[in-house]
């Protein structure tokens, strides 16, 4: 029989509305409190508002897919564990899970009571999530995600609240474009105005810190029509100009 716990709250990031009643209702006659979210999307503005104690996440979502915010919250939120559930049940996927920082991976359809003996092992364990994303390389740099820091032995960049969010959002997506839009939306949550265009002059700032010659930047580049562009190859030692 399962031990009694503390009232935990959890996240199911899921688009099978049938699933998400079940599960709601099941994890709230075993103790548990829980919300329910279709879209990853709206993940930054809920855990800007709401403690979380562990997240149930899809691997199969609209729009951008599980991969994708389990990485978000390993940047982001990586204190708060999660379990990737998916109909996927190949070893590469459930590698591919486990590698990018899910503490368990769940193959659907699964039974209630695996999922609860998963919940309580993982909420039962006084260790932090074994992926702690605190020290991010970056080329031949480490980047410190809680102190907003770029190192390399003796030398640091210092970045600010904003230019670190930004930093590791590009560095999310790196290779491909992000719009202003979406860099306000998931580094700003519930915060997002659509009329502000303030995110151009954090990049800015960003680009001073890290690029030799801003004014033609090469890391961070500008993708006319759809956003910005991390190019990590290009952040080099040499490219550090405020160091």
């Amino acid at each position: 029989m399962l031990q009694k716990h503390a009232i935990k709250k959890l996240l199911i990031v899921d688009d099978d509305v049938i699933l998400q009643n079940f599960l709601l209702r099941s994890l709230a006659s075993t103790g548990y409190m829980a919300d329910c979210l279709t879209d990853g999307g709206l993940l930054p503005s809920i855990l800007q508002t709401k403690r979380i104690d562990l997240i149930i996440l899809d691997v199969e979502l609209p729009n951008r897919d599980g991969y994708y915010w389990l990485k978000w919250l390993q940047h982001y939120h990586p204190q708060i564990p999660v379990i990737m559930a998916s109909v996927r049940g190949n070893e590469h996927e459930r590698l591919a899970g486990l590698e990018i920082g899910a503490r368990d991976y769940l193959l659907k359809p699964f039974q209630f009571k695996e999922l609860l003996i998963r919940i309580e092992n993982i909420l039962g364990s006084s260790l932090q999530s074994k992926n702690d994303s605190r020290f991010v390389p970056m080329g031949c740099w480490q980047f410190d995600t809680h102190t907003g820091t770029l190192m390399q032995e003796e030398r640091k960049v210092k970045l600010t609240a904003v230019e670190a969010s930004i930093l590791k959002l590009l560095y999310i997506n790196e290779g491909s474009a992000v719009s202003r839009d979406e860099i306000m939306e998931q580094t700003r949550g519930s915060n997002y105005n659509p009329l502000d265009r303030s995110i151009d002059i954090h990049i800015n700032k960003l680009r001073k810190k890290i690029e030799a010659d801003p004014s033609a930047p090469v890391c961070i580049y500008t993708v006319r029509g759809k956003g910005y562009r991390l190019q990590l190859s290009n952040l080099s030692e040499e490219l550090i100009a405020n160091s």
